[in-house]
């Protein structure tokens, strides 16, 4: 029995062990053990290569502002593993999480009892928020992000109002496919019949969207077809103009800078607008705007530090590191120096290559992490240029804030790496 908080962190290092079951059987059996949480709470779900976090953060805040009851079920986050489950933005407390693990718990056991293995970590941690959206605290309406994939995601037992899948990317090709297209169909494998599914893909990857949703009679909402976008940097900040039929808002400053975040928030207005139409959730311009306005992430494009300039980004992949030195380009008319550590079961060299033209110097490091990529070992992927190892990366930072006064720099590479550098430099 779960007792304490620290009781229900072992708890969830055990479930570790289980690994990825890159199917649903695990979590169909223990949502008939819990009494079937996932058909008792409204929910969105929310899929992708990259920007899935901000996403439900703009959809989270814009609701949040016409007094909803918000849920969200985030992941990763930095922080605790509990802070994955929260209600408008406020994670679950280490008191009642340990309580609810305990509630669980014997359910948990039910189920692997009947199927002779056990339930992962990821598993039990959806089980557990779709189970407190529920039966403990519950919500007008649950955001639900999914893991790495989409059809055999553990989150995909819910049938939500709305699906939205906001790109995709090549990323975890060991489970979800050596291409675009088998990528996109794993993404897609969210779409549920006859409920719509609101996308930012482009493409190879839209085009497979597309046909999965025809199959499923499930409308699209792509941009350029049912609704546009623009974005221009204004005084140093990020506007986004939105329009659909019916429909305009102009130059609204959004804190998450980049292209990519006003295509996120795009994305998020379209599930707003759809909520209203469809279900009567009554969100106004003014709640949308303010909810737009005031929508952060940790980690996202994160300013934590003016003159010089120092960004924190979450990007981890090749297409999220594009994108993150080209939002630095554009604002700053300059090639930032970057300070990089990454995963080694991700695709490195494709990201050094993103990052080599853009940037002015790369910097190596690691991270506390049995599958961070020694620093030494980038030797042989920084394509023959110089490699610049940094051993003591937080110090590194402070010595270069030193000497630099108009330079930028970024710090990018990995979720994980980027959760340490935070939380040692704020």
């Amino acid at each position: 029995m779960i007792r304490t908080y620290e009781e229900a962190q072992t708890y969830l290092q055990w479930k570790q062990e289980a690994g990825i079951r890159f199917d649903l059987k695990r979590m169909g059996v223990l949502m008939e053990k819990l009494r079937h949480p996932e058909r008792r709470v409204k929910t969105i779900h929310v899929a992708g290569t990259n920007g899935k976090g901000s996403t439900v953060t703009y959809l989270r805040s814009m609701l949040e502002r016409a007094e909803f009851f918000i849920g969200t079920f985030m992941t990763p986050v930095f922080g605790d593993t509990r802070e994955q489950i929260a209600i408008n933005g406020t994670p679950i407390g280490e008191e009642e999480f340990a309580a609810l693990l305990s509630e669980i718990e014997p359910g948990i056991q039910e189920a692997e009892a009947e199927l002779g293995e056990t339930i992962s970590e990821f598993e039990v941690m959806t089980a557990a928020a779709l189970y407190f959206f529920s039966f403990k605290k519950a919500v007008d309406l649950a955001i639900i992000e999914t893991g790495m994939g989409g059809k055999n995601d553990a989150t995909n037992v819910i049938v939500p109002l709305v699906s939205i899948i906001t790109n995709v990317a090549e990323d975890h090709k060991e489970f979800l496919g050596d291409s675009i297209s088998e990528i996109a169909r794993e993404k897609a494998g969210i779409i549920k019949a006859g409920i719509p599914v609101i996308t930012g893909s482009e493409g190879e990857a839209l085009e497979v969207i597309k046909k999965e949703a025809g199959d499923r009679k499930s409308k699209v909402y792509s941009p350029g077809e049912q609704f546009s976008f623009h974005t221009d940097v204004k005084d140093g900040k990020q506007v986004l103009t939105y329009e659909a039929p019916y429909r305009k808002l102009d130059g609204i400053p959004l804190k998450m800078a980049g292209e990519h975040q006003a295509k996120n928030a795009a994305l998020a207005v379209v599930a707003a607008d759809y909520l209203k139409q469809f279900y009567a959730l009554m969100v106004d311009d003014e709640q949308v705007i303010e909810g737009l306005k005031k929508a952060e992430l940790p980690g996202r494009f994160e300013r934590i530090s003016e003159s010089p300039v120092i960004l924190l980004d979450t990007a981890h992949n090749p297409a999220a590191i594009e994108t993150a030195v080209k939002t630095v380009n554009d604002m700053f008319q300059d090639k930032p120096d970057v300070l990089f550590a990454a995963m080694k079961d991700k695709d490195i060299q494709g990201m050094v290559e993103k990052l080599a033209p853009s940037a002015n110097t790369i910097f190596y490091t690691d991270f506390l992490s049995p599958r961070a990529l020694p620093a030494d070992k980038y030797d042989g992927i920084a394509g023959g240029s110089e490699v610049k190892i940094v051993e003591h990366p937080e110090q590194w930072v402070s010595q270069w804030q030193k000497k630099n006064t108009d330079a930028v720099l970024l710090i990018t590479g990995s979720h994980q790496f980027i959760g340490e550098m935070r939380k040692n430099l704020i």
